[in-house]
């Protein structure tokens, strides 16, 4: 259980996109946004139902899937074909 608040102190350091801003990645980076979101409802329902062997099952599977998500966040976050940034969005260190 720690360990879903502790990734998250290092997701900064995961995500290796070359824009941070979801509008100017590319479109499957916002379908892994998307299967993440849909998996935390399905934790959250599983979370609330009886222990059962299935359930069990499928917990298991959505718990790997969720950490998958971050423990393979900088190999996924470079994919793809990002849209240009504009300079006004660009953070430069003075």
């Amino acid at each position: 259980m720690g360990a879903a608040v502790v990734i998250l102190f290092f997701l900064p350091w995961l995500d290796h996109s070359e824009a941070k801003s979801l509008r100017y990645r590319p479109t499957g980076h916002k379908v892994m946004y998307a299967i993440f979101v849909i998996n935390f409802f399905i934790l959250g329902y599983l979370g609330i139902q009886a222990p059962s062997p299935y359930l069990s099952g499928c917990h298991k599977l959505a718990h790997c899937s969720a950490f998958g998500f971050f423990l393979l966040m900088p190999w996924w976050s470079r994919m793809g074909q990002f849209k240009t940034v504009p300079d006004r969005v660009v953070f430069q260190a003075h």
